[in-house]
């Protein structure tokens, strides 16, 4: 099939020549020699039967045809190379897949990972949540464990701090132990250390004779939501928790003192496998902005 235009480089070699009008010019930008674009623009005149310039012995214009055909060369560069970029410029994206848990991946990571894209655009971060069946190991995870050794691990993220939280109109009606035990019902999860009868138990002593209102959920984050619908209170781990408490608009209860407790988060990378620059800089950043979470409370 024959064509009016076989080469889409004398279309870029014409496009540059209009715009500075000047083969020379023309020749700068695309690190060619004035006489190749003279000729690539000559074999495209000759192919279209047109002359698109005149002239000059300093100087080109364009010809009456040139100008009309100039704006449809340009867009149609534009779109060739918007097209090429979105389809192919994420090629040069290098990923990372980080593991989390879901309270971690739903509340702390987000603004963390946002900033980070921000600041390496050429670096995308794939969270993954534990229990999702992945076939390849992650490039970093990060880990929790209650274990106390783990403050002196290279790679320890954060402790965590447990704290009552509550709505606000709900929080403010709590002026005794007597009000948090008899007027709520107590969101727990079972596998954590420090549970209501624990973190009570620690702040206020034994309490024999107290029925606890515990019921027990999955997961942090279904405990959360549900207090925010004023269905009770539950303990959050700080700072984990604080961005996800904050966008649900709940509080701090100050009744129940914000309590240390057992448990750290660390990140840990696969055994075996090569240590990249794009995670090592995730990584420095994690814990940047650990530090400054910790600093927060």
């Amino acid at each position: 099939m024959s064509s009016l235009i076989p080469s889409l480089n004398w279309l870029r070699v014409f496009e540059a020549a209009a715009r500075h009008q000047s083969f020379a010019r023309a020749a700068q930008e695309l690190n060619m020699s004035a006489a190749a674009v003279s000729q690539q623009v000559l074999a495209l005149e000759t192919s279209l039967g047109r002359p698109l310039f005149e002239r000059a012995p300093n100087r080109v214009t364009l010809t009456t045809e040139g100008s009309d055909f100039l704006p449809t060369v340009q867009v149609s560069l534009a779109t060739i190379e918007s097209k090429a970029s979105l389809l192919f410029a994420r090629q040069r994206v290098e990923r990372i897949t980080l593991l989390a848990s879901q309270l971690m991946a739903m509340s702390w990571l987000p603004r963390v990972i946002a900033d980070f894209e921000r600041d390496n655009p050429l670096i995308r971060v794939d969270v993954v949540m534990e229990g999702v069946s992945r076939g390849d190991a992650p490039d970093l995870a990060i880990r929790f464990g209650d274990e106390p050794r783990l403050v002196r691990h290279p790679g320890w993220l954060m402790g965590m701090s447990h704290v009552v939280l509550g709505r606000a109109e709900d929080v403010a009606r709590l002026d005794s132990l007597d009000d948090l035990l008899s007027s709520f019902r107590l969101f727990d999860l079972a596998p954590h250390v420090m549970g209501w009868a624990a973190l009570l138990h620690h702040n206020f002593g034994p309490m024999p004779d107290r029925h606890l209102r515990i019921e027990i959920v999955d997961t942090t984050p279904l405990a959360l939501v549900m207090v925010s619908q004023g269905m009770g209170l539950a303990i959050g781990h700080y700072p984990v928790c604080a961005p996800l408490a904050k966008a649900l608009g709940l509080q701090v209860c100050p009744l129940v003192p914000r309590t240390p407790g057992p448990g750290n988060y660390y990140l840990e990378q696969p055994v075996g496998r090569p240590q990249r620059a794009a995670v090592l800089q995730l990584e420095r950043a994690l814990q940047a902005a650990a530090q400054v979470s910790m600093r927060a409370l």
